[in-house]
């Protein structure tokens, strides 16, 4: 470059030149090599993943001949033109990788630039870049793809204001080696990339399951055509035949409903009775777009029992204190039918068709519930409201006296009334109790608020010996219904 018949000031500027070149190389610090070197070496993992992938999708597509022989064919004639214009750019970027690698070393900053930048070759990368871009998308117009093609040749921003430059200097012009290559890489990875989704978008046109659906029909299963009212009717429907890979549309009287492993659940509150007929869609979709559908008709009856009926779903008896629940039936429906409680200080809240919740005030055992058909007759039921029985005093909900160590005493944590075979949800509160302690013949007492044991009631357990007689007794608690009560006593006996 400082030879030949030059001016003494053009041998001057050479030389400068190449002293520059030397600084910039030196610059280069070992640890940008590096990171080049790596982000090359997963570009090119990346490549021969795609590669393996791309295979995999070619020998799926020729298995599908024998069921399908004209479409995949078709499909394969594309893919086989895809990957010639993928394998004639690849190959071109291969070549150019070659000619970067007679360079010794990898902060060389002459090789990218005389053979990409200065060069042809860097036009002619970019002219076969934009060709098999618009090819590819010509070889895809009957079936396009989901986003734009990877393939980018766009020249990177400028960091500074200022004139833009062309493409190949943008990107090759005094670059390390080893950043050359990488780049380079880059661009083959675009390549194939493309090539992948290409042939991912060919793949879904040809059926790519084990099992082909050829016809179908709705399967509806319900397990009662004949429901209560307040009951609800239950049907599940799904496809005669079932692939993972076919995801169908349920639809009920119009409604879409939720599919899950093939099938779709529907419910429907019985609120009236009679018998009702609601049409079913199932759509499946097809590979040529749009969908196959079959019509359906769901049948069900609703019942009553025969004239009007009140049933107390819990127990028999409405509890003072707490929510009963009730179910009122008649055979005109729900909405024609009105119910109208006496006695007891009893109020009914609707909870749903034919559901009530009853609550009460006052014991009565000839309390009524009227129930009335809109046009017909009343019927009278009669319903006994009762207070909750007593609780049993316990000590910590387990100890109901007898013999015990004065630890295992001391250990609970103070009385518990509990209800015996009773379905509701119903809590006492202690209010106060007290505690005999026996011990040699004497006595001694001490009373409480609460269902703990006072500080001197520990100090009785403390000192209790074998035969002493521990009592707990005037036990008084308020329950739901709010008022007091005195309970039952617990005995212990220490041992």
């Amino acid at each position: 470059m400082a030879g030949g018949k030059l001016t003494p000031r053009q041998k001057m500027i050479n030389m400068m030149y190449l002293v520059l070149t030397a600084l910039l190389a030196l610059n280069v610090s070992a640890e940008i090599l590096n990171a080049f070197k790596t982000v090359n070496g997963s570009i090119t993992n990346s490549n021969a993943m795609i590669d393996t992938k791309n295979q995999k999708v070619v020998k799926l597509l020729e298995a599908e001949k024998k069921n399908q022989p004209e479409k995949v064919e078709e499909l394969l004639g594309i893919v086989k033109k895809i990957q010639d214009k993928s394998g004639d750019v690849t190959k071109y970027i291969e070549g150019l990788e070659k000619e970067l690698g007679k360079a010794e070393s990898d902060a060389d900053l002459e090789v990218g630039t005389h053979l990409l930048a200065e060069g042809k070759d860097g036009d002619l990368l970019r002219t076969k870049l934009e060709s098999f871009k618009k090819d590819v998308g010509g070889l895809m117009t009957k079936y396009p793809l989901p986003s734009d093609i990877p393939v980018d040749v766009t020249p990177p921003k400028p960091q500074e204001a200022g004139e833009k430059l062309e493409w190949k200097m943008a990107y090759f012009h005094m670059v390390p080696k080893v950043a050359a290559l990488t780049i380079l890489n880059k661009f083959k990875n675009d390549v194939k990339n493309t090539e992948a989704m290409c042939m991912d978008r060919l793949a879904k046109e040809a059926v790519s399951v084990e099992v082909t659906l050829d016809k179908f029909e709705p399967l509806v299963s319900s397990k009662s055509s004949y429901v209560l009212v307040g009951d609800k009717y239950e049907a599940t429907i799904g496809l005669g035949a079932y692939s993972t890979a076919i995801v169908p549309e349920v639809y009920v009287n119009g409604a879409r409903i939720e599919v899950k492993d093939g099938k779709a659940t529907y419910t429907a509150n019985a609120s009236a009775s009679g018998t009702f007929k609601v049409p079913t869609l199932v759509k499946i979709p097809k590979r040529s777009g749009g969908f196959e559908e079959a019509k359906g008709e769901l049948e069900y009856t609703v019942g009553v029992p025969a004239g009007a009926a009140v049933m107390l779903d819990k127990m028999n008896v409405v509890y003072i204190g707490v929510d009963n629940p009730i179910t009122v039936s008649s055979g005109a429906g729900d909405e024609k039918t009105s119910v109208v409680p006496t006695g007891g200080g009893i109020t009914l809240s609707k909870a749903g068709p034919g559901k009530y919740i009853a609550k009460a005030t006052t014991p009565d055992m000839k309390a009524h519930i009227n129930v009335s058909v809109k046009g017909g007759k009343t019927t009278d039921f009669p319903i006994r409201v009762k207070r909750i029985p007593d609780p049993i005093p316990t000590l910590g909900g387990k100890l109901r006296g007898g013999n015990a160590q004065p630890g295992t005493i001391k250990a609970q944590t103070g009385i518990v009334p509990v209800l015996d075979n009773f379905d509701f949800e119903a809590r006492f509160a202690v209010e106060s109790y007290d505690m005999v302690f026996v011990s040699k013949g004497e006595i001694f007492r001490a009373s409480t608020s609460g269902p703990l044991f006072s500080a001197q009631m520990q100090t009785f357990l403390s000192r209790a010996k074998p035969k002493d007689v521990i009592y707990l007794e005037e036990i008084k608690v308020r329950g739901p219904d709010g008022s007091p009560r005195k309970i039952g006593q617990i005995v212990f006996t220490v041992q």
